[in-house]
């Protein structure tokens, strides 16, 4: 149920750089809140951090969400985080379930699952601590985005879904998994050379490569 959720989500706001998680319960953030500079500055929660190796986190601790331990379309790994003490919020709101997603066993997205009758909750304490919303792409839509250099925040809810979710991610992981998919995409073309009605000229691949790199 969740991985599909996720697929959804992950297609729809695909050419969005979404986030990372540092949840207001946490201690040692000594940065000010109210900015995405706190949100940067705090970048996980209770052990867990972007970018961080997923051999970090005891095994006891986690299982593949929803019992699907395939790759997905980006190359990456979905896990369930089985922390019960990190489920509770401030507000009363306890999260349903904490989700992790790696990229070569490194922490790119961290999720949130809540139920919609608490997204309001968690908006509220969003802005208190990272500030006003950076990007709300759709006017009437519950889709908010707090933007950094580093790390990225969205909390997104429906009114046709029980279930909503914050995405936190690594924005160096997520470019990572973008020139991963150009290139694989540039090998395919090539590998399909004679197959191809039109031959693309030798240096397309690297100028492809390039611009993504840039």
């Amino acid at each position: 149920m969740r991985r599909r959720f996720l697929n959804l989500i992950n297609y729809k706001f695909s050419k969005i750089l979404l986030i990372i998680l540092c949840l207001p319960v946490t201690s040692f953030c000594q940065l000010k809140q109210g900015s995405v500079e706190y949100l940067k500055y705090c970048n996980g929660i209770n052990g867990l951090t972007l970018g961080a190796d997923i051999s970090t986190i005891p095994g006891n601790k986690l299982a593949f969400l929803d019992g699907d331990s395939k790759f997905d379309a980006d190359s990456c790994l979905n896990y369930a985080y089985k922390d019960t003490t990190t489920l509770k919020m401030e507000n009363g709101l306890v999260l349903d379930m904490i989700g992790i997603r790696t990229y070569k066993n490194k922490i790119v997205n961290i999720y949130l699952f809540f139920k919609k009758s608490d997204a309001y909750k968690l908006l509220y304490d969003f802005l208190i601590y990272y500030g006003n919303f950076t990007n709300k792409p759709y006017e009437f839509k519950d889709i908010y985005n707090w933007n950094s250099s580093s790390v990225n925040l969205s909390l997104l809810y429906e009114a046709r879904v029980d279930m909503g979710v914050a995405i936190f991610t690594s924005n160096q992981l997520k470019r990572e998994i973008l020139l991963m998919k150009v290139q694989a995409a540039g090998r395919s073309i090539f590998n399909n050379f004679d197959k191809l009605p039109i031959k693309p000229h030798p240096d397309a691949l690297l100028l492809t490569n390039t611009s993504a790199m840039n």
